[in-house]
């Protein structure tokens, strides 16, 4: 049974990364339920009463576990589904795992030795646990990514914190939409 709920929490988090989200295109992957999945994900894009043209295309369906991709602008979003979840699996050419209703961070950096350590003692230092984390990167000492989903939502001083790391170029907060 697909929870449609989670493609437009999906979608709002998604909104949350791209303000200003243009030029999107939504390909559906899958071969059931395809309408269905289309509209829930552009519900939490646009909201219900949306009056935006979505460019939709769909493929054959021979994908086994990933749903859709969306493309707006420049950035690329996988939704793929296992046995528990929908979720989002990447983001441009980076792993990670997204579910909805999440709190975490986004934390793009520049590829260094000791990433997860800075990053998870300014968690450890402000009480809050990580339940998964993801680092990704496109090569040795370039660009990355590390996705770490938390218990408890984090706080703007942390955020803050993170933010000073050196290496760090960007942090984006995870919330429950």
């Amino acid at each position: 049974m697909v929870n449609y709920l989670d493609f437009i929490q999906l979608g709002r988090l998604i909104c949350h990364f791209e303000p200003q989200a243009a030029n999107m295109t939504l390909h559906i992957l899958t071969h059931e339920h395809r309408e269905e999945i289309a509209r829930k994900i552009i519900e939490g894009l646009l909201g219900p009463e949306f009056d935006q043209t979505l460019r939709i295309e769909t493929s054959s369906g021979e994908y086994t576990n990933e749903i859709a991709i969306l493309q707006i602008g420049k950035n690329k979003y996988t939704f793929e589904k296992d046995h528990q979840n929908i979720f989002i699996s990447k983001i441009n050419h980076y792993s990670c795992r997204i579910t909805a209703g999440c709190h975490g961070i986004l934390a793009y950096h520049t590829d260094y030795p000791g990433v997860i350590r800075d990053v998870s003692r300014i968690l450890a230092e402000n009480q809050i646990n990580i339940s998964s984390m993801k680092v990704s990167r496109e090569h040795k000492g370039k660009n990355a990514l590390l996705v770490s989903l938390t218990d408890e939502e984090i706080s703007t001083e942390a955020i803050e914190k993170i933010e000073k790391i050196p290496q760090i170029t960007k942090v984006v907060a995870l919330r429950p939409v």
